[in-house]
């Protein structure tokens, strides 16, 4: 299998992330990419778990609809089924958006 690369962009910020399986679920991609270590030893992204008024923050990759210039939610699950970047179309060298969304409280 070629390597494959998404470029992912949070609060201004683009990284070429390589996926190792590009076949594994969102909610594992998503996972993994929340301890990406870089070559400097930190987080790759800073996930605040909560946001400022204290609401917990979740997490989804989002991808822009060109037709409508829009992000588009990934959602990780709809119904039972898990998610993976095929379902939306995702392909290498694509570039998605990690965006957060706050959980009801």
């Amino acid at each position: 299998m070629d390597e494959f690369f998404l470029d992912i962009e949070y609060k201004n910020k683009t990284v070429r992330f390589m996926v190792v399986n590009p076949e594994e679920t969102l909610s594992a991609l998503m996972n993994n990419l929340r301890h990406a270590i870089g070559a400097d030893g930190r987080l790759i992204f800073d996930f605040p778990s909560i946001d400022e008024s204290g609401a917990p923050l979740d997490y989804f990759f989002a991808k822009e609809d060109p037709d409508v210039n829009e992000l588009r939610v990934m959602r990780p699950r709809i119904g039972k089924e898990e998610q993976t970047l095929a379902d939306y179309n995702v392909e290498n060298g694509d570039k998605v958006f990690l965006i957060p969304d706050p959980l009801p409280g």
